[in-house]
Formats: C-alpha cells, sequence, structure tokens
C-alpha cells in the first residue's frame, strides 16, 4: 500500500519541457541558458512554437520584408534603367539659349476652353522682346499652359515640332474646336 503511482500526465504545450535540466532565467552565456545544477525544480512559462501551413519561417519573411523595402527604396530613388535612352528626349526644344537675366513673364494660363488663337496673340506680345529666337518661343510656351493644355504640351514629339511655326499650327489643330463652338451673331 505504501507504493507511490505516477499519475499519467496530459502533456500540452505550457508542462512540454524539451530540456528539462535548463533553467530559463538566471545566468546565460552566449544567449544559451545555463543548466540547472542546484536540482531545484525551476517552474517557467515556455512559449509555444507556432507553426502554420503554408508560411514562410519568421527568418524568410523579414528577409522578405527587407528585399521588398529595398526594392521600394530603389524605385523612389530612380535607381534603374529609364524608359529613354538619353534625357534629351525629353525636350521639345534641345540646345536653346536662355539669354542672361532672362524673366519669363506672367502670362494667363492657357486650360483649354477658350480661343487657340487668342492665346497664341497674348503670348506673342508679352515675348514681343524674344519674337526672332523661335527656340525660346517654344520652349516658354509650356509657362502659359495649364491643365489639359500642358499634359497636350508634354506630349508633343520632337521630331514632329521643329519650329515655332509647327508648334502653333499644332496648338491651333488641337483647340480649333473651341473656336468652333463658340457662339457668334448668327
Amino acid at each position: 500500500m505504501g507504493e507511490a503511482r505516477e499519475e499519467p500526465r496530459d502533456h500540452a504545450l505550457g508542462e512540454f519541457e524539451p530540456y528539462p535540466g535548463y533553467a530559463a532565467e538566471g545566468p546565460m552565456f552566449g544567449g544559451l541558458a545555463q543548466p540547472n545544477t542546484s536540482g531545484a525544480p525551476q517552474h517557467r512559462s515556455l512559449q509555444p512554437l507556432h507553426f502554420s501551413v503554408g508560411r514562410l519561417p519568421p527568418a524568410m519573411e523579414e528577409r522578405e520584408k527587407f528585399d521588398l523595402i529595398g526594392e521600394r527604396l530603389r524605385a523612389i530613388e530612380g535607381i534603374g534603367d529609364y524608359p529613354f535612352a538619353d534625357m534629351a528626349e525629353l525636350c521639345l526644344v534641345p540646345d536653346v539659349v536662355i539669354p542672361p537675366k532672362f524673366k519669363v513673364p506672367d502670362f494667363n494660363k492657357y486650360k483649354g476652353t477658350t480661343c487657340p488663337k487668342n492665346h497664341l496673340k497674348m503670348y506673342y506680345r508679352k515675348m514681343g522682346a524674344y519674337s526672332k529666337d523661335e527656340k525660346l518661343l517654344m520652349q516658354f510656351f509650356q509657362e502659359s499652359l495649364a491643365g489639359a493644355a500642358i499634359t497636350w504640351y508634354t506630349n508633343q514629339e520632337a521630331s514632329q515640332i521643329h519650329s515655332w511655326k509647327d508648334l502653333m499650327a499644332a496648338f491651333i489643330r488641337q483647340y480649333q474646336y473651341n473656336s468652333n463652338m463658340a457662339p457668334d451673331r448668327t
């Protein structure tokens, strides 16, 4: 009768001790727990291990996050291939010479809803001192545009626009409908 009987234990995750001789608290060496040499039972709560099907281990998840952040930074900084070979391709008017002390006049911005011919007249009058310099007229025409009109200007190809007259003709052709729709006396 004096015989001790051991009760069967249900080993839940909280009671499982993979290394019963080691304590979680106390002296640590190199990040490893030191063995429990005192022989006294030490109770500690273990963190359960979580495994889920289809997920990467935490170290790999972190690495993927770092890679994603690095990719986004490179995109923000503009490191990589540009869709155009040369930055000069972006200019409608390459090799324009801007005179020293040139100040861009204040223009009424054309938004694409009024007569394009009237806008050209007003632009040309404000740029009158530079009327002989076609490249300068073409370069600063964008300063007189806003909204959809500036988008139209930036989409012009340098291969199609060679002179101030070409730019004026393209502008009038694009916004001619405003003149055609304007009410007249009849």
